[in-house]
């Protein structure tokens, strides 16, 4: 149940539930420490991926076409830079900017979704909290 709760369980589909690492990772029993004001937790690999596209991009918004080529550059711990992204994640993310009038917002819910499946072992994947105790 804690790990449905972190949102680090992937129990969709109907399939065998599996445990999302990176936000198992990002959970806070991983915390060092905490207060009612911050907690100190495990770095997180997709936040210095993040600053590096807010870094080149220098905007809360971006088209697809710019996403596509600095993502498709960047390097982490598990993926290696240049690659050519799937074309259901290419699809994906232009649909994100079709519905936001040909850009996509960086720090909203759906790009985090698709940074999740761009770079599965460093981005969590973003979920409701529904228990504000965790």
């Amino acid at each position: 149940e804690y790990l449905r709760q972190i949102g680090a369980l992937d129990d969709a589909g109907g399939v065998k539930p599996q445990v999302r690492i990176a936000n198992y990772l990002m959970g806070p029993s991983n915390c060092i420490a905490s207060s009612s004001y911050f907690s100190v937790c495990c770095l997180s690999e997709c936040e210095v991926l993040m600053r590096e596209l807010e870094q080149k991009i220098r905007a809360p918004m971006a088209s697809a076409e710019q996403l596509l080529a600095l993502v498709g550059n960047m390097s982490s711990s598990s993926v290696e830079a240049p690659r050519d992204l799937p074309e259901t994640l290419v699809d994906k993310l232009w649909a994100i900017a079709d519905r936001h009038s040909g850009k996509v917002p960086l720090h909203a819910r759906l790009f985090a979704q698709w940074m999740h499946f761009v770079f599965p072992s460093e981005c969590p994947y973003p979920h409701a909290v529904e228990d504000v105790a965790v």
